[in-house]
């Protein structure tokens, strides 16, 4: 299993509309065959800061959301409203 941590700080007040992308991104990404979760969490202390925590079975899972149309779609669309790139963390499962 993979698991990745994606943090995105969004510039002030662009968070609805992050929200909305980010709505769109994970309903899609739950229907991926190789998408065992897909969630996105806030920061309890700040406001601007989300996080997609997403769990694969396997490295090709990954490559195939990677790929498809939508994440090449609203990617781009979702780093516009970010203050920088978004901070990607790759873990493994060890219990």
């Amino acid at each position: 299993m993979v698991v990745l941590i994606a943090k995105n700080t969004v510039k002030e007040g662009l968070q609805q509309e992050f929200l909305k992308l980010a709505k769109e991104m994970t309903v899609k990404t739950r229907q991926e065959k190789g998408c065992i979760s897909y969630d996105l969490a806030s920061d309890q202390s700040d406001a601007q800061v989300f996080y997609f925590i997403e769990k694969y079975q396997d490295e090709k899972a990954v490559e195939f959301h990677r790929a498809t149309e939508y994440f090449r779609t609203l990617v781009p669309q979702i780093g516009a409203l970010r203050v920088k790139p978004s901070e990607v963390s790759t873990c493994t499962v060890v219990e």
